[in-house]
């Protein structure tokens, strides 16, 4: 049974070829520099130390795998858009996510934060515009969501129900435990 109370860092890697063993269901989180990802799976795993949390945007530059309950990993992926990474490096990670999304055949979901405080960024819809061309599934989590009144974050998640009808929204606060056990049982009833 998924309950993440045994969870584990297992590695952090730059090419797909160095993926851990055994090869088990993974799920992993992608989103722009800064949205909170980090925070997430700390709030997930119950601790505020396993994810390295930064405030400094494009601090995770691997892909962090971590074991899950020995059932499956939660992989956190490096962050897109931070403009002062010098280009090579942004292609270079493009690249390597790009690789991780297309050539992974353990993937049962993708979740893409959102900050919730900010209207749809651009390269955020060019994300969602990729993954649905793509024809990959993903879910939508709104991050920081303590930080907009209860009005705004409403009309944030009409928003993208009307923009992406068929993806899923999930507003998420580290701050809010009845946030972070909605998406534990979201995570636990994806067939891995």
């Amino acid at each position: 049974m998924i309950n993440f109370h045994n969870v584990q860092f297992v590695k952090s890697l730059i090419k797909m070829d160095q993926r851990p063993q055994p090869q088990l269901p993974e799920i992993c989180f992608i989103g722009r520099s800064n949205v909170g990802k980090s925070s997430l799976l700390n709030a997930l795993f119950g601790t505020r130390k396993l994810v390295k949390v930064s405030g400094t945007p494009g601090k995770t530059q691997l892909v962090n795998y971590f074991l899950v309950d020995n059932t499956f990993y939660c992989v956190d992926l490096p962050g897109y858009g931070y403009a002062r990474l010098p280009k090579k490096e942004q292609i270079k990670w493009q690249k390597m996510i790009e690789k991780y999304l297309l050539q992974n055949e353990q993937l049962k979901r993708i979740y893409l934060l959102i900050d919730a405080r900010h209207e749809l960024q651009s390269i955020d819809r060019q994300m969602m515009e990729w993954l649905d061309h793509q024809n990959l599934n993903y879910s939508i989590i709104l991050s920081k969501c303590d930080k907009v009144s209860k009005n705004t974050l409403n009309k944030t998640i009409l928003y993208f129900k009307k923009y992406i009808p068929s993806v899923e929204i999930l507003p998420f606060s580290v701050k809010e435990n009845g946030m972070i056990l909605s998406l534990k049982k979201e995570i636990a009833r994806l067939k891995m």
